[in-house]
């Protein structure tokens, strides 16, 4: 029989753990599981998902604390029969877990950022306690894992399990037409491509674009939604760049986006794995990323061109030496492209079904 792995995740949401899901539930079919998944609400990756052979329970929620998401994660338990459980984010960590815990089930608890996303606040307490429970935490970054290195009972094992590339699905998009962009073939673009929050650091990166924009004929596009759109559109307009700095929410077919583009920036405070910095290295867009541990980790300064975050200055001079200088540029997106094609969808789900086997063994010898 194919063995069984149950993804508990709240939705399908833009996000870069539900992209990762998506690209996964594909591979871990094809090398021989049986994909299900446990969400709430739906969203843009949920056709994906889908397409790619996973058996969606969709469960009934009036809000995120309705008690009755526990008791539907009991029942897709049941139906699905899962060998293991594998929970993703905040209320799914939770609820999740418990649900394996009480259907004793092994599971694991997965780490998508690193240390300073987690305030010492009730939830993110309630969420080591959980964590310290499962069979194992995966993180897809050594930060991340670094979080838990100093958190977690010794007996609870660790892994770190690199985020998926579609390299060959990145392939065979072509670069996005000016119908489709709205730019003409002159106007250089800047792209940015995640959540609008504050760890991404746009009210910098806005700072940087008056001087970019005002010396070059360039536009940016700030793709994405979240807590910050509201604000940083203001900024935007404040410093009159409503013609030249576009916000357009989130973009479907971002990857003929990102091959576009002249560069993709991605100034972040601190960062897990980030999506987009990695399609973009598959895609072969040049980069402008923060120096920090995240982006260190996947680049080096053959690959892409690194900045003080705080330092919009230094965005800027990066932004501008990466368009004036599109040589350069290009030899560090082939170099950034090699170092990608790791990260394969298949190198990954390798990865991943040998940490489940070990899991699911270890917890038939009694966790030994």
């Amino acid at each position: 029989m194919r063995p069984v792995v149950l993804h508990c995740i709240p939705g399908m949401g833009g996000g870069g753990a539900e992209r990762q899901l998506s690209y996964l539930a594909g591979g871990m079919t094809a090398i021989g599981w049986d994909v299900a998944v446990a969400l709430v609400t739906g969203g843009p990756n949920l056709d994906r998902l889908r397409a790619n052979g996973a058996v969606v329970h969709q469960l009934e929620a009036r809000h995120n604390h309705d008690p009755r998401i526990l008791w539907a994660l009991l029942r897709a338990i049941d139906r699905s029969k899962p060998d293991i459980v594998h929970v993703a984010l905040l209320q799914m960590e939770i609820l999740g877990g418990l649900a394996a815990e009480l259907k004793g089930i092994p599971w694991v608890f997965s780490e998508h950022s690193s240390e300073r996303a987690y305030p010492q606040t009730v939830k993110n307490r309630l969420r080591v306690w959980i964590a310290d429970h499962a069979d194992a935490v995966i993180s897809n970054s050594h930060a991340g894992d670094a979080y838990w290195a100093t958190r977690l009972d010794a007996r609870v094992p660790r892994f770190v399990v690199p985020n998926v590339v579609p390299i060959e699905e990145i392939d065979r998009v072509e670069a996005a037409t000016p119908e489709r962009t709205g730019l003409d073939p002159a106007e250089k673009l800047v792209l940015f491509v995640g959540r609008f929050s504050a760890e991404k650091n746009l009210e910098v990166l806005v700072g940087a674009l008056r001087r970019v924009t005002a010396e070059q004929n360039v536009v940016a596009v700030l793709a994405g939604t979240g807590p910050e759109e509201t604000a940083i559109k203001r900024l935007v307009g404040d410093l009159g760049l409503r013609d030249r700095v576009r916000t357009p929410g989130y973009l479907d077919g971002i990857w003929a986006w990102i091959k576009r583009a002249d560069v993709l920036a991605s100034i972040s405070l601190f960062e897990g794995r980030p999506n987009a910095v990695l399609e973009a290295m598959a895609s072969g867009c040049p980069l402008v990323v923060s120096n920090v541990p995240a982006h260190r980790e996947m680049l080096d300064d053959e690959s892409a061109r690194f900045v003080d975050p705080d330092d919009a200055e230094a965005v800027a001079d990066a932004l501008l030496d990466v368009l004036r200088d599109p040589v350069a540029a290009h030899a560090r997106a082939l170099c950034a492209r090699r170092r990608a094609e790791a990260w394969s969808v298949m190198n990954v789900v390798r990865e991943y079904d040998r940490v489940y086997r070990r899991i699911i063994e270890r917890r038939k010898l009694g966790g030994t």
